[in-house]
């Protein structure tokens, strides 16, 4: 298979993992610390990590593999010195090559652990024949990242890309035709992304806040009585903000019932890729405006 230059490689991103994919590449199964990559002809990438506390064994995990593959008729696994060029691209980390071999697919990956952030990332590719470009998983691993650098974590799946402040941790995501939703916690606070669409078939009775009050559910929490339009560089924008009064009598009351007292949303409507874009927070206290612009200004459509 003819890949394209690196230069048209896109950004996949996920709970705290990114990498560069060829363009082709789509994302077929995810999960909190999991993805599968197709590219239309079947699987080509596997990649999954887990946080450690603790020690890390290579050897151990590589003998599950072993195990694994056992079990399987017909299937070859061997552990061999990491190639050199895998061992350039992976520098950074901690790492044990292996492959294997079946009737009509084999593979190649790496056991690979960080001590910078105590990760361990299992990562594999798929080789259907023997056409398949040797440089692209090389290139691939290069460009493997599983910690911030900024305490920014970065988001790009599925079309859309954002960044989230480190502190919040992945609570749920859904990802349906015309609805996206990812939702964050940090201890009693909360954010969410969505994205609904097409948005020409969405508001086609109505303007923004007639299908906000009307159609959306992801933010029924959010009264709509303080719904206001405001103008951000020409774009159709919806935002709500609770009262920032923070009140023992609040708190204590939002505890007991599990009712968030404090709310921020911003809504808008995304013309140039015809989906409307939703940033929402929930918390005990009152939210810091300065972090959720910013959220804002990077949530975005590729």
């Amino acid at each position: 298979m003819v890949f394209s230059s690196q230069n048209s490689w896109k950004i996949l991103a996920w709970n705290g993992v990114s990498l560069r994919v060829p363009p082709q590449w789509e994302v077929n199964s995810l999960d909190t610390a999991y993805l599968q990559l197709d590219d239309g002809m079947g699987p080509v990438m596997e990649i999954k990590w887990r946080q450690l506390r603790g020690s890390f064994s290579h050897q151990a995990h590589l003998r599950k593999l072993a195990k694994l593959s056992a079990a399987e008729s017909n299937l070859n696994f061997q552990q061999i010195p990491l190639p050199e060029k895998w061992r350039q691209a992976l520098s950074n980390f901690e790492a044990q090559f292996f492959k294997w071999r079946g009737l009509k697919i084999g593979g190649e990956g790496a056991v690979i652990y960080c001590t910078s952030c105590q990760k361990a990332t299992l990562v594999q590719f798929y080789h259907k024949s023997g056409r398949d470009d040797p440089s692209v998983p090389v290139g691939v691993l290069n460009s493997l990242r599983d910690h911030s650098e900024d305490g920014r974590v970065e988001w790009a799946v599925f079309g859309l890309r954002a960044q989230i402040p480190e502190r919040f941790e992945l609570l749920r995501h859904r990802f349906r035709p015309g609805h996206y939703l990812l939702v964050f916690r940090d201890g009693q606070e909360r954010v969410y992304l969505s994205r609904w669409g097409p948005a020409g078939v969405l508001l086609e009775d109505g303007d923004l806040q007639s299908w906000f009050e009307k159609e959306c559910q992801d933010f029924r929490w959010c009264s709509t009585l303080g719904l206001r339009q405001v103008d951000h560089g020409g774009t159709p924008t919806l935002q709500a903000q609770s009262q920032r009064s923070d009140k023992f009598a609040a708190r204590l009351w939002a505890r007991v019932t599990g009712k968030l007292p404090h709310f921020w949303v911003r809504i808008w409507h995304l013309r140039l890729h015809n989906q409307i874009m939703g940033v929402g927070a929930r918390g005990l206290r009152p939210l810091g405006e300065p972090w959720l612009e910013e959220i804002c200004r990077n949530y975005a459509m590729v």
